[in-house]
C-alpha cells in the first residue's frame, strides 16, 4: 500500500499534461481500482483487496471550477462481492487549462457488497494530458462507511486510468512556459 502511494503520489509531481474546462465539458474514462481494507476488517468483508477491472467514469465540467462525476465498476473474478456507483463534486483550483490538473473531490457511493451500504467520499486526483483528446487520471478516495453498515467497512479506493476529453485542447496552457 505504501509503494502505491508513493507513485500516485510521484505521478502527480512528474508530469505536465491538458485539462477538463468550460470549453472541453465531458470526459469518459476507463480505469481499473481496487478497494483496500484493512486487515481487522478483512475478516469481516471478505478479503483485503476487492479489485474492480474495468471502472467506467464520465465527467461534466460544471462551472467555477468544478465538475460533476459519475462512476461504476464491479469485481470480476474477485472471491469478493462488490459494485459501486459513486458520485462526486470534483474541485480543480482553476487550473482546467493547464496540463496537470490536480483535483480534490467529495461524493458519495452505494455499494452492493453483502448488503446494500452507502459511503461517504473523500479524495485527491489528478488528470494529465498527454494529447489533445487522451489524459491519465490517477485518484484515491477514502470511502467512509458508518458503523451501524455491518457488511461493508471503510477503506481506501485508489483508481488509475486512461480519460477522453470529447472536445480537442489546445496545449496552449502549461505549467511552465518558454520564458523559464
Amino acid at each position: 500500500m505504501k509503494r502505491i502511494s508513493l507513485t500516485i503520489c510521484s505521478i502527480f509531481f512528474a508530469c505536465s499534461l491538458y485539462s477538463q474546462n468550460e470549453t472541453n465539458k465531458w470526459v469518459a474514462g476507463i480505469s481499473t481500482a481496487f478497494a483496500g481494507y484493512t486487515k481487522p476488517d478483512a475478516s469481516i468483508v471478505g478479503g483485503q483487496i476487492a479489485y474492480q477491472t474495468p471502472r467506467f467514469t464520465v465527467a461534466r465540467y460544471f462551472k467555477s471550477n468544478f465538475s460533476m462525476v459519475a462512476s461504476f465498476a464491479t469485481a470480476i473474478g474477485d472471491n469478493q462481492e462488490y459494485t459501486t456507483f459513486d458520485g462526486a463534486l470534483r474541485y480543480d483550483f482553476g487550473n482546467g487549462y493547464d496540463t496537470s490538473v490536480p483535483y480534490v473531490l467529495i461524493g458519495g457511493s452505494f455499494i452492493q457488497a453483502k448488503r446494500f451500504t452507502p459511503t461517504l467520499n473523500f479524495g485527491v486526483g489528478n488528470t494529465f494530458w498527454i494529447s489533445s483528446h487522451y489524459g491519465i487520471n490517477a485518484q484515491i478516495m477514502y470511502k467512509y462507511s458508518y458503523s451501524n453498515y455491518e457488511s461493508q467497512r471503510s477503506h481506501v479506493y485508489p483508481s488509475l486510468g486512461v480519460v477522453y476529453s470529447f472536445g480537442a485542447r489546445d496545449g496552449s496552457g502549461r505549467i511552465w512556459n518558454s520564458t523559464h
